[in-house]
């Protein structure tokens, strides 16, 4: 009788469930075996292999359904009988089928005509042991069980080699090997944290739950990776297969979920790291701006320490972040914008703060004064490509002018704020404001900051907020308006139909008491909008930007 080698476990792992056609097939049964009835039934699937007794009458597991049992039946010869006991009490229990280890000359044409008729099959073995062949068939009919159990085993084992000193992609390459699979680790944003390249990609569908997507080139599953509680997935570890079977999907599926654990611990622990540096580089920031001069000692050895160039011509560059975004989000982002930044030129300093960041370059030289068009157009060329890599994010800049040393840093990190403060007032999702290029819009920026227009503007609009809970009809009424009250334009920016635009209008010229088709009225509106939106965006991050700069002190 042929041996079951560990080949031909796995190839029988990434079948489809083992069924009595299978087992015939395989080398234990082809030789030896002789299905003499039952055909019919011979496609039903096998779960377990039982060794039966002929003592009286053939014993079955009390839960018996697609149970093959192997009987040994040399004492047939005296109790033919037995045969058809067999037959019956396999077919009441759902049984998958009768193994008799016995000749084939014992079996009578009776118990043929009533295997054939019960649709149970009966199968002749000569010359085996009962014992053994129970146990290869089950062997081969656990098989799935086998290798997912020895795949999640492996996985551990790899897991548990894995030193902290190893990347993410060197562990993945390992998990890879024991997968046999090409594995990736993408962010929120789909960029490549660790991992095969080509996996990413190719655009697997990302979800909450695991998901599998089918392409030419085979089947990309995604797993889901939560860091905290409550908190939607930020990261997913994605496997690719060519031509998987269902065995091999699920194989898969629990052993990358299994991964997902250790990937998650590394990557929580990656994020703390970060989180400190980040509140560091934040200290040092507030400090700057502060001027203390108790704490200019510190303050330069710390500048020294994050090797932060302040002895040029330093101009600030205010990077303002609102829509989809969270100071989880901004941290995670900050390696895609210095890689955004280095790409255009402006290497420096580069400081995360809750609701964006703060960056300048330094000069060695003093810059002229018709640089600022240069450097306007590079931070443009930064926000184009690093949006693409952000969906869902809004982000307006403002750059100050280049003053020498440590106190020109703190003058253009003030001036960039402002410009940067124009440019979303300015509206759009995104826009880039140098201090030299406001003009009368500098003009505007007293207004926005007073409280005497703040409250004429939040006056004007009252009847708008007390109806406008998600704040929709005010973002709506704002594109409408910078739009030159186009509703095709803004039905394009907000992705709706343009009736649902003009219907939103003409609801809001019954609420508000002014008239938008008076030029005059119609300015007032759309600055009053502008205060009240950057107020509205201000309460919901808590405090402004400044305040969270100087609050968090020197580290």
């Amino acid at each position: 009788m042929a041996p079951v080698t560990t080949d031909f476990l796995r190839e029988r792992a990434d079948a489809a469930p083992v069924t009595l056609r299978h087992l015939l097939a395989t080398p234990i049964l082809a030789e030896n075996a002789a299905l003499l009835a039952g055909h019919a039934g011979i496609d039903a699937a096998v779960t377990d292999v039982a060794a039966g007794s002929m003592t009286g009458s053939i014993d079955l597991p009390s839960t018996g359904a697609q149970v093959l049992a192997v009987v040994d039946g040399r004492q047939l010869r005296a109790d033919t009988y037995q045969i058809d006991v067999a037959i019956r009490n396999t077919h009441e229990k759902a049984g998958a089928g009768l193994i008799l280890c016995t000749d084939r000359t014992n079996i009578v044409l009776a118990a043929i005509r009533l295997a054939n008729k019960l649709k149970v099959p009966l199968i002749v073995v000569e010359n085996a042991n009962p014992i053994v062949l129970t146990d290869d068939l089950r062997r081969i009919v656990s098989a799935p069980q086998l290798v997912r159990s020895n795949t999640l085993l492996s996985v551990i084992d790899t897991i548990s080699r894995a030193s902290s000193r190893q990347t993410l992609s060197q562990t993945l390459s390992l998990l890879s090997e024991t997968l046999n699979a090409d594995l990736a680790l993408i962010s929120a944003e789909r960029t490549l944290v660790a991992g095969n390249a080509l996996v990413h990609d190719e655009g697997a569908t990302l979800r909450e739950v695991v998901t599998a997507t089918i392409t030419n080139d085979g089947t990309t599953l995604a797993q889901p990776m939560n860091l905290a509680r409550n908190e939607s997935a930020s990261f997913w570890l994605l496997a690719r297969m060519e031509n998987p079977t269902e065995s091999r999907l699920a194989v898969t599926k629990d052993a990358l979920l299994l991964s997902s654990w250790f990937i998650a611990t590394r990557l929580v622990a990656d994020r703390l790291e970060r989180e400190r540096d980040a509140r560091f580089r934040m200290g040092v920031l507030s400090s700057i701006i502060s001027g203390q001069e108790r704490f200019e000692t510190v303050l330069k050895e710390h500048l020294a320490l994050l090797e932060w160039r302040v002895d040029g011509w330093c101009a600030a560059i205010h990077w303002q972040a609102s829509g989809d975004v969270d100071p989880l989000r901004i941290l995670s982002l900050t390696d895609q914008l210095g890689h955004a930044l280095r790409v255009t030129g402006m290497n420096g300093a580069l400081v995360e703060r809750p609701d964006g960041w703060t960056s300048w370059i330094v000069s060695e030289q003093e810059p002229s004064a018709a640089t600022f068009a240069e450097l306007t157009a590079a931070v443009q060329k930064t926000v184009t490509s690093f949006l693409g890599l952000a969906p869902g994010l809004r982000l307006h800049v403002g750059i100050g002018r280049p003053y020498l040393g440590l106190a020109g840093l703190r003058m253009s990190l003030s001036e960039s704020k402002e410009a940067g403060t124009i440019a979303q007032a300015s509206g759009g999702l995104h826009g880039v404001q140098h201090i030299d290029a406001m003009g009368i819009r500098r003009i505007l920026l007293g207004w926005y900051t007073s409280d005497s227009f703040a409250e004429f503007a939040h006056t004007l609009l009252t009847p708008l907020l007390e109806v406008d809970a998600d704040g929709s009809l005010l973002h709506t009424l704002e594109i409408y308006l910078d739009q030159e009250s186009s509703a095709t334009m803004a039905a394009q920016i907000l992705g709706v139909h343009r009736n649902t635009i003009l219907n939103r209008i003409d609801r809001l010229k019954t609420v508000l008491t002014v008239d938008l088709d008076n030029a005059e009225e119609r300015l007032a509106v759309q600055l009053a909008c502008r205060v009240v939106k950057m107020k509205r965006d201000d309460s919901l991050r808590g405090t402004t930007s400044t305040h969270q700069v100087k609050d968090a002190g020197p580290d």
